[in-house]
């Protein structure tokens, strides 16, 4: 059995899609789910209550009957999976990371509260991110209609994209019975240039998309091999990576993309700007994978 599939639940009324995924990626696995939800024990201030009190207890009671509750309908739908439940105290973030330390897999909402906000990508999310050692799944979208692709963005300059990252999502890419998308897109810097000839400029565009077709290939290859089930499509695509990205999330069930794993003595990932956009925009789920 690989390491649990961790869940953080923050709002209790609206977490039954995350549940739902968490629950299949831990399926498809092999492994525990772990619902997990971080509370915090607040001293009361009211007039009158004895200073000692505290209203910790109440709380994380509170916390556990909610989890508790959550396991029987979970079961029901998923037999033979086992759950455990884990209340800890203290901010979401790191808790969760903490929480996750052994975890195959971090499994979070996509979604702020309310309003615009509530398009964008919610600051747990994103603190949990700059703190976890694992993959994480950031779960956005609310479609139950599987395309039977994962997508895969590669940036071959980017050593951030390393094997953990192609071969998780090959990994996803077999547990899903799903194909396989993955692109590199490139920006052409000949449209900045004004100097030189046509021919020139087309010269080197065609060498630059070589040299990138041959860099995705060979970072792919070793992965085809391992899963050779996996049908894979790859491809380079000439324009913004971040445009690219986002509307090609709605044409798949999973994008998989890197984050470079700190080396300054912080725990979690560095995420990049297009990382960051696509997080915030992405209409399906997004899994950012630590590259070691």
């Amino acid at each position: 059995m690989t390491g649990p599939v961790v869940v953080g639940i923050d709002d209790f009324e609206h977490s039954e899609h995350l549940i739902t995924v968490a629950a299949r990626e831990a399926e498809q696995r092999g492994s525990a789910l772990w619902l997990a939800h971080a509370y915090h024990g607040f001293a009361p201030v009211t007039q009158g209550v004895p200073p000692d009190y505290t209203p910790e207890e109440i709380v994380r009671d509170l916390a556990t009957s909610q989890l508790t509750a959550l396991v029987p309908e979970i079961r029901a739908r998923h037999s033979g999976l086992h759950v455990e439940t884990a209340v800890v105290t203290g901010p979401a973030a790191p808790a969760l990371a903490v929480l996750a330390d052994t975890a195959s897999l971090l499994v979070v909402g996509g979604r702020g509260r309310g309003g615009l906000a509530g398009q964008l990508l919610g600051s747990v999310a994103l603190r949990t991110l700059a703190r976890a050692h694992c993959p994480v799944l950031v779960v956005r979208g609310v479609s139950e209609q599987a395309t039977g692709r994962v997508m895969l963005g590669v940036d071959v300059d980017d050593p951030a994209t390393g094997p953990e990252v192609v071969g998780f999502a090959f990994e996803e890419a077999a547990l899903r019975n799903a194909g396989l998308y993955a692109f590199h897109a490139w920006e052409d810097p000949s449209i900045l240039y004004t100097y030189g000839s046509q021919a020139f400029r087309a010269e080197q565009r065609t060498e630059a998309l070589k040299r990138c077709h041959d860099a995705l290939a060979e970072a792919l290859a070793p992965w085809q091999k391992k899963y050779p089930e996996v049908s894979v499509t790859s491809e380079v695509l000439t324009g913004v990576p971040t445009k690219l990205l986002v509307e090609s999330t709605q044409l798949v069930d999973l994008v998989v993309i890197g984050a470079r794993a700190r080396h300054d003595g912080e725990d979690g990932m560095r995420v990049g700007a297009i990382a960051h956009t696509v997080l915030h925009h992405a209409a399906c789920p997004v899994a950012v994978v630590p590259d070691r």
